[in-house]
């Protein structure tokens, strides 16, 4: 630990994590009342790390810039400040309670179909808010999500390989072609697709590594060490996963060797990934309503107080493993649509089966002939 006040300000307290050009730290602020947690990104100096003064400051600067522009977007890491301090380089943000997806993702260990759902439901959205600011990530891994505790959000952490979505412009006979700039490749193997090992990513290389988390979610193997096609270079995976079709499509379009057989943007995925879904929860949530309304009604037709309460409590007991869309009104609607079917049908049956009233002998119709009582 540094005894050091960093900036005169933050002080210390661990070690987070060291990569190849930069250390982290969780530290506290000094400064304001009760010495609130923060995290401290320092760029390695050329004394420890073999790279020009200039290329560190160029990583520097692109990621600062790269988190101005995300703003306060809840989903990534908050920029609190930036300095130098006798040639080294620092960025303070926000500390994000939780830990990564490396600590769920075990060797072995299978998600069920939902959860992958949900995975890239979430990570989905943070990667278009992310190209629709101009910028790649480079390097979506595991290690880089983080789940946070307080409202079990993903979060994009590590924007330390970003670059900006940038073609160069020039002139040839009049005409202006796009010339694309080769970039030195940065990524990690096994979640980096080849476009970006050759120093050209696309915002759709984010989408490949993202891809690759949800085939190591399935199938509990390490992408590095999954099979690949030798003619092709598609990665093999169908055969080590419980994956149905449609969902496995999605993925294997995610994760094409070349990036022009691949998805476009985020939106695109989230777009062929919303009807497998929007089927899957409206399956599955009529289903478990409709076991445990009959459920309740068997158990608690003698009683109108002892069925309602049971009834109301199970129809509001959905399942947190369900993967409802945040902003689908269609899947909303369906669901209400269902839920007030089910509820209309018990109850209509309820009333003329349970509790019709006691026969009024005033008014009862005479006994036809024949039938004695």
């Amino acid at each position: 630990m540094l005894i050091k006040l960093l900036s005169e300000r933050y002080q210390v307290v661990q070690v987070l994590s060291q990569g190849m050009f930069c250390k982290t730290y969780m530290a506290e602020d000094t400064h304001l009342p009760n010495r609130p947690t923060c995290v401290v990104k320092h760029f390695l100096p050329s004394s420890e790390v073999p790279i020009p003064g200039e290329i560190r400051r160029r990583l520097f600067n692109r990621e600062t810039q790269a988190l101005q522009k995300l703003g306060d977007y809840d989903l990534v890491p908050h920029l609190l400040t930036y300095f130098e301090d006798d040639q080294e380089f620092y960025l303070v943000q926000q500390f994000i309670e939780g830990h990564t997806l490396s600590t769920e993702l075990q060797p072995g260990y299978c998600w069920s179909q939902s959860k992958v759902i949900q995975l890239l439901q979430e990570v989905l959205e943070i990667l278009h808010f992310v190209h629709s600011h101009g910028l790649i990530h480079r390097d979506v891994k595991p290690s880089n999500i983080m789940r946070r505790i307080p409202d079990n959000r993903l979060v994009l952490i590590d924007f330390g390989a970003v670059k900006p979505i940038l073609t160069q412009l020039v002139k040839h006979k009049k005409n202006i072609v796009p010339i694309e700039q080769s970039t030195i490749a940065i990524g990690t193997p096994g979640y980096m697709p080849s476009e970006q090992q050759r120093g050209r990513p696309r915002p759709n290389s984010d989408i490949y590594a993202l891809g690759m988390i949800a085939i190591q979610a399935l199938t509990g193997v390490h992408p590095t060490q999954l099979p690949e096609n030798r003619k092709t270079g598609e990665i093999v995976w169908q055969h080590l996963a419980n994956v149905n079709v449609e969902l496995a499509a999605v993925i294997n379009k995610m994760v094409c060797y070349h990036f022009q057989d691949r998805y476009k943007s985020a939106q695109e995925v989230l777009a062929a990934l919303l009807p497998h879904i929007n089927h899957q929860d409206v399956t599955l949530l009529s289903t478990f309503l409709s076991q445990n309304i009959l459920s309740a009604y068997h158990s608690n037709a003698a009683s109108h107080s002892a069925i309602s309460a049971p009834l109301l409590e199970k129809q509001t007991s959905i399942p947190e493993t369900s993967i409802i869309p945040k902003k689908s009104p269609l899947l909303v609607g369906l669901v209400i649509g269902v839920v007030s079917g089910l509820i209309l049908m018990v109850v209509s049956y309820w009333s003329l089966q349970i509790i019709s009233p006691e026969p009024n002998t005033q008014n009862s119709l005479p006994t036809p002939k024949g039938i004695n009582h």
